[in-house]
């Protein structure tokens, strides 16, 4: 189970949630049950930390220490067995860290970094211990156990009351400083070690035991520090709005003690963002992720400050390469040097390595620009300021460097203008398995044309490219010529992408293969009783996940819609019929009691996808939260072009539709009451799963006496290990959006 954070009377009693409640004060200390572990977060002056231990009611005989520094994106992950002979019962080993103990810390040499004491519940073993990358440590968990030897760490020293293990960094010589980390164990009540060194240099480990004397648990002290720069964190009161300085009465809802820190989600969301970037979540991303800034700033903006729009948006900008694309993922620190090795660049040594692999990444960025300065109050009058900025990480102004994109975007979109073909389509990048936000080998299905990028992202992109150059944002003296030939692009996509992804069954093919679905998934028949959905002539029609090279749809049912409803001004009375089809229950559509799955393979014709794509695949029948979170904010968004929504609920500020006119559909009082009853189910799906609504994904269980559906970690199901961080940056969209009846989610 998921839990946010451990228990309200431990806020109250130890006051660990809130650090000081001083609205200025950077410092954070809070933590959070997720997926079978203890997290605990740190944050001040000196140093940032995530602490992962292994919850006591968790089943494996195994625990685990995980520590993640956001400076050099540092850490170590070490692994406790129960020692044979041990007094723990069962053989079974509790490690808990100690309440009052986390703190920073600082060494010599400008280390610094964070310790805890931790207690074992009888004799341990020191198991696979990877000390410096937080990259090779997330390597390690998710690749079957393996590890590079470049990787391994020094036995700097030890006794029976000490150890103290040292890994100095592959380009340990980086601008004449030694860049290293250290992790320290030390005994302290109840508690000694026997070290045996190994006898083959940094190859065999040594074997350290950890002797608990006594019935009771023996308390260890654990430090880790490396000599990596820290971050200046955003706190609270700098990353959002003062609370009721919002300019409706929505934003003033969700505001409320946001600001002030009173409200502990403030705090878990600023822990992940800092003045230079935001980070995409908990350990195992926790960098700077392009795309999870941009989404998880488009979700949230209506509450943040302007220094904090900007500090996301200027990360973004500063890190575009020469041809315009820009950066999903930012390797820095040790890691970084072995990226470089590894493409026959030794002679960068620590250089950050900038991953330009995704298709999408690039195109959210003009909708977020568009966004800030045209339709939100902190955005006004700003952009000539910011965009005059020079840029740190490489030469030229953020203008300039923001036209590299523009340019790059409208190229890659002029080829399907002029010939509307599937060869014109944007696919992934040549070599590459991966290119949105679905970026695991089978995550499109292995289909290589995905429906988010060329149905909502291209188009979305291109009028925002329009609407900032008729603004004279971008675009100069030739802004005007720009508008005209974005905005021209941009119908072409709108009008002719969207058919090569439709998928139409006849109603009797589409019952058969569910009901095969069904018995391949384990889940009742009871859960497809009654007629199914179908579009007239008795036909299923949703549109595809993705397409194969040849066109082919990959006929997979999916919640990629929500990007046309959040970015799209022209979405079509036929697409929103498709949309609420797919908002029923799972599994004829993706809609749990515990929350909307992304994916459905269940009117696959190839039915090998039942097995690609199941509970146990990070993109498969999982719940994603910020995937609700855009469907429900694209959804809010859709219908507030009909002006038919409660604008008490309304968080997000809004131009009218595109041209000022709005949608036909919206004439329709029939349908609109259908697309409200979709927004109705997907409100109840959210509510069922609001205890992991900050966390990153969750599968389920499923119970057939009831025919109901319970919260399952995917890490336990996961076959390759990839599990859920506990917070995720572009989860807390959720700051930004409210219930159909005003109500705050995940507070």
């Amino acid at each position: 189970m998921f839990w946010r954070p451990l228990t309200l009377l431990l806020c109250l009693a130890a006051l660990q949630l809130v650090v000081s409640a001083q609205s200025n004060s950077t410092t954070l200390s809070f933590q959070v049950q997720s997926g079978g572990n203890d997290n605990y977060f740190i944050r001040d002056d000196t140093s940032a930390a995530q602490v992962l231990v292994t919850s006591s009611n968790n089943t494996s005989p195994v625990r685990r220490l995980v520590v993640a520094l956001p400076a050099g994106n540092s850490g170590v992950l070490a692994y406790f067995l129960p020692l044979n002979g041990s007094g723990a019962t069962n053989s079974t080993l509790n490690v808990a860290l100690q309440n009052g103990s986390l703190a920073t810390t600082t060494e010599l040499f400008n280390n610094t970094g964070v310790q805890a004491d931790l207690s074992f519940s009888g004799n341990a073993t020191l198991g696979v211990t990877i000390l410096g990358a937080v990259r090779a440590m997330r390597d390690y968990v998710e690749g079957a156990g393996l590890t590079h030897e470049i990787f391994n760490y020094t036995l700097a020293s030890s006794n029976s009351t000490s150890l103290h293990l040292h890994r100095q960094w592959i380009n340990a010589t980086s601008t004449g400083e030694y860049r290293s980390a250290d992790f320290y164990l030390t005994a302290k009540s109840g508690a000694s070690f026997s070290v045996t060194p190994g006898n083959n240099g940094t190859f065999t480990p040594p074997t350290v035991n950890i002797l608990v004397n006594g019935s009771s648990a023996g308390i260890v002290q654990m430090r880790l520090v490396c000599n990596e720069t820290s971050l200046r964190g955003l706190s609270p009161s700098e990353l959002f709005l003062p609370e009721g300085k919002g300019s409706t009465k929505g934003i003033n809802t969700a505001l409320q003690g946001l600001a002030n820190g009173s409200d502990f989600v403030s705090q878990e969301v600023s822990f992940l963002t800092y003045q230079d970037k935001f980070t995409a979540g908990g350990w195992r991303f926790l960098t700077y992720f392009g795309r999870d800034s941009m989404i998880a700033l488009r979700l949230l903006m209506p509450t943040l400050s302007s220094n904090a729009i900007e500090s996301a948006l200027g990360a973004v900008i500063e890190r575009v390469n020469s041809t315009g694309a820009l950066c999903h993922e930012e390797t820095i620190g040790d890691y970084a040097s072995f990226v470089n090795i590894g493409n026959n660049q030794s002679d960068l040594g620590n250089k950050p390595f900038y991953d330009y692999k995704m298709i999408d990444t690039d195109l959210f960025l003009l909708p977020a620009l568009r966004h800030y300065f045209l339709e939100l109050p902190q955005g006004k009058g700003r952009a000539k300021a910011f965009l005059a900025k020079n840029a740190t990480l490489q030469n030229g102004t953020y203008a300039e460097l923001l036209n590299r994109t523009v340019t790059y975007n409208l190229e890659r979109a002029t080829l399907f203008a002029q010939n509307s073909s599937v060869a014109n389509l944007l696919h992934f990048r040549d070599g590459q398995p991966v290119g949105n936000w679905r970026d695991s080998n089978e995550g499109t299905g292995y289909g290589p044309i995905p429906f988010d990028v060329n149905t909502a992202l291209v188009p979305a992109s291109l009028r925002a490219t329009a609407a900032l150059a008729r603004a004279n944002i971008i675009g100069g003296n030739a802004s005007a010529g720009l508008a005209v030939e974005a905005d021209g692009v941009a119908a072409v996509w709108e009008e002719n992408a969207l058919p090569f992804f439709e998928v139409s069954l006849t109603n009797e093919t589409a019952e058969a293969r569910l009901t095969n679905f069904v018995a391949k998934a384990n889940l009742s028949e009871a859960l497809i009783g009654g007629s199914g959905n179908a579009t007239a002539g008795g036909n299923k029609a949703f549109y595809a996940l993705s397409l194969d090279d040849d066109g082919t749809p990959v006929q997979v049912l999916h919640s990629d819609i929500g990007f046309n409803l959040l970015y799209g001004n022209n979405v079509s009375q036929s697409f929103l019929q498709h949309f609420t089809e797919a908002l029923t229950p799972y599994p004829r559509g993706l809609l749990t009691n515990i929350g909307m799955v992304v994916a459905n393979p269940a009117y696959d014709v190839n039915t090998t996808n039942i097995d690609v794509l199941n509970r146990a695949a990070y993109h498969g029948t999982v719940v994603w939260s910020w995937q609700q979170g855009l469907m429900a904010g694209g959804l809010t968004r859709q219908l507030g072009f009909c002006n038919v929504t409660n604008s008490s609920a309304v968080v997000d500020i809004n131009p009218p539709a595109e041209r000022g006119a709005k949608p036909a559909w919206c004439n329709n009082s029939t349908f609109v009451k259908s697309v409200e009853e979709a927004q109705s189910r997907l409100w109840t799906s959210i509510m069922g799963g609001t205890g992991q609504i900050f966390s990153e994904v969750w599968s389920y269980d499923f119970d057939n006496s009831t025919n109901t559906f319970s919260v399952a970690d995917l890490g336990t199901l996961s076959p390759s290990g990839t599990e859920s961080d506990a917070i995720q940056l572009w989860s807390y969209g959720f700051l930004g959006l409210l219930s159909p009846e005003a109500v705050r989610v995940g507070h």
